[in-house]
């Protein structure tokens, strides 16, 4: 997608910037993609409360933990513990990351058809949270493909949201 030289800014790379939140600040985003897709992608919105658990589970071994954030956990870890009855997870990380891919392609096409606007900016960061999601499949840590593709969603999102802010003409993607 990008050249390896390309640099995105530490906003857009993601971890730096989420190392000084909250635990609980750092699932928001991802519980409330979960309570959005419950109906309709069952199987993806199960992972992505798993993936906040580990977000919260990692928080309150790193001294992060609040009653709220506790609270959150045991909340969360109940609606995880039972969908897992109900749900097929057999096929479970081949559904996330199909999910993510596509979310993403949808993103990248509009954009790429020069229809850059407040739709594919919410897609990229959509996107973005989802593929980040399906580190929970590789040990916490993306395969390079995803890694890169979680990367360019961050930062298209952000250089979107930028000319969308300032008032000016939305910088072309680059070629692929």
């Amino acid at each position: 997608w990008l050249k390896p030289s390309h640099r995105f800014p530490p906003s857009c790379a993601g971890s730096s910037a989420m190392s000084t939140m909250t635990a609980i600040k750092k699932v928001e985003p991802f519980l409330a993609r979960a309570e959005e897709l419950t109906a309709q992608e069952p199987v993806v919105a199960h992972y992505l409360r798993v993936y906040s658990l580990n977000i919260l589970i990692k928080g309150k071994h790193a001294g992060e933990s609040t009653p709220e954030s506790d609270a959150k956990l045991m909340d969360v870890l109940g609606k995880a513990e039972d969908a897992k009855k109900s749900l097929d997870l057999s096929q479970g990380q081949e559904t996330m990351e199909s999910f993510a891919l596509r979310v993403f392609d949808g993103a990248d096409a509009k954009d790429r058809a020069g229809q850059a606007d407040a739709t594919p900016k919410k897609q990229f960061y959509v996107a973005g949270q989802m593929l980040d999601a399906c580190a929970q499949f590789y040990d916490g840590e993306l395969p390079p493909d995803l890694m890169e593709k979680a990367k360019y969603a961050k930062f298209r999102c952000m250089q979107i949201h930028d000319c969308l802010r300032r008032g000016v003409p939305i910088d072309p993607p680059p070629a692929r």
